[in-house]
């Protein structure tokens, strides 16, 4: 079962879009990872997706999501190679329609994340991002578990 710390569990009052460079963690190396970017930045996380069966463990440092992904997960990871920024909107619909209006992509459908909703878009500029909202989950907790 999927463990999920989130400081922020649901994003429908966001004003703006929080957005997070992504940082693909050598395996083996994720709290490491974590640990240097909160050195980096003064800031502790405020996000810990811990979903290992998926394949996947995230973290959110600052503007920094920390990804670590199971050896196994090829296509995720050179998927998530690819995409270098991360979106959280108040509402994926509105961001998506906003997007496709100003001329971005969307690559593949709309798709069900632990934290709610996501979707991946290419902007006109050519970059890849993953557009994402948040809701509150049952899967969520009140402490990460780093």
């Amino acid at each position: 079962m999927p463990r999920l710390y989130r400081k922020q569990p649901d994003s429908s009052a966001f004003t703006e879009p929080r957005v997070l460079a992504q940082v693909l963690a050598e395996p083996g190396h994720f709290e490491q990872t974590v640990r240097c970017y909160e050195r980096l930045t003064g800031t502790t996380l405020d996000m810990d997706l811990d979903a290992r069966e998926f394949g996947i463990r995230t973290a959110a440092v600052g503007a920094f999501l920390i990804i670590d992904l199971d050896p196994a997960q090829r296509d995720r990871a050179e998927q998530a190679r690819n995409t270098a920024v991360t979106m959280i909107f108040a509402h994926l619909d509105t961001a998506i329609e906003t997007s496709l209006a100003l001329g971005a992509e969307l690559v593949g459908d709309p798709f069900p994340a632990a934290v709610g909703r996501g979707a991946r878009l290419r902007h006109p500029d050519g970059l890849l991002v993953e557009y994402l909202e948040h809701r509150p989950s049952p899967y969520d907790a009140d402490s990460s578990a780093l």
